[in-house]
């Protein structure tokens, strides 16, 4: 069974013709059969809500959070918050995979510095009062990103589609945290992340699309999709030299470990 432990849905049937049957019944052709539908904006909680809901038989779960490039005013901050509530209250907190993602974006810099801090230190603590996971974006924003993680080390959370060498690396796992590839680590050029991918123990690897982005190899210049994730853990079990069984019972263990976290 693959997992692909985050993935985008919304922006994935945005723009193409594929609906949520269609891409949920490609996935399951693939043998991908768990997937985490990641938040990024107040816009999307609820859908995002209802979206784990329509599909949990299919092994769909969620996440709550918002991305450093989307607002998070005050108010915004205060809906999120209220939003865990409500999925508490439901009993629906099996469905909830973590908070975010959230963290820092100096790539981009679609919002202040000042609110992106904010916003991250808000969700983090909220992730630990609720004992979740956090989903943890870094781009062009390591140092930083890393600081307020340590703060608050040991931290329970995943640094999503890691793009870092092995020093990098070593840094996020000494905080405890999870470490998720995405298809960017098929890249040709792509040389120090994959000593990264190499280099991560077998019990903090996970690995990942971010769909509709970061296409693997052989797929790379087009739309990204959940079903892709098997790429990705083919390449990554050839880099790790060990079989693709294998790691596909250590991307399990791992995913259930983290899930059961709450």
């Amino acid at each position: 069974m693959y997992i692909d432990t985050h993935a985008h849905f919304d922006m994935c049937m945005k723009d193409a013709d594929r609906k949520e049957t269609d891409i949920l019944a490609i996935m399951n052709n693939e043998n991908v059969q768990r997937a985490v539908h990641v938040s990024i904006d107040v816009e999307g909680l609820i859908w995002s809500y209802n979206f784990s809901k329509a599909h949990k038989d299919e092994g769909i779960l969620f996440t709550l959070g918002i991305h450093p490039s989307s607002n998070a005013s005050d108010q915004e901050l205060k809906i999120l918050s209220e939003m865990v509530e409500t999925v508490k209250r439901n009993n629906d907190v099996s469905l909830l995979f973590g908070i975010g993602e959230t963290g820092l974006d100096y790539y981009r810099m679609r919002k202040p510095v000042d609110m992106q801090k904010k916003s991250f230190e808000f969700q983090l603590d909220l992730a630990i009062r609720n004992n979740l996971p956090v989903i943890v974006h870094s781009r062009e924003a390591f140092e930083d990103t890393f600081s307020v993680l340590q703060k608050r080390a040991p931290v329970k959370g995943i640094m999503h589609c890691f793009s870092g060498d092995a020093a990098m690396a070593r840094k996020v796992l000494d905080l405890g945290m999870h470490v998720s590839f995405a298809g960017n680590v098929t890249f040709k050029k792509a040389a120090a992340l994959q000593e990264a991918a190499a280099y991560v123990p077998e019990d903090r690897l996970l690995l990942e699309t971010d769909a509709p982005f970061l296409t693997p190899v052989p797929f790379r210049g087009k739309p990204n999709w959940p079903e892709n994730v098997v790429h990705t853990y083919k390449f990554v079990a050839e880099l790790r030299k060990q079989p693709l069984a294998k790691l596909i019972d250590t991307i399990e263990e791992n995913f259930t470990l983290i899930n059961s976290a709450g």
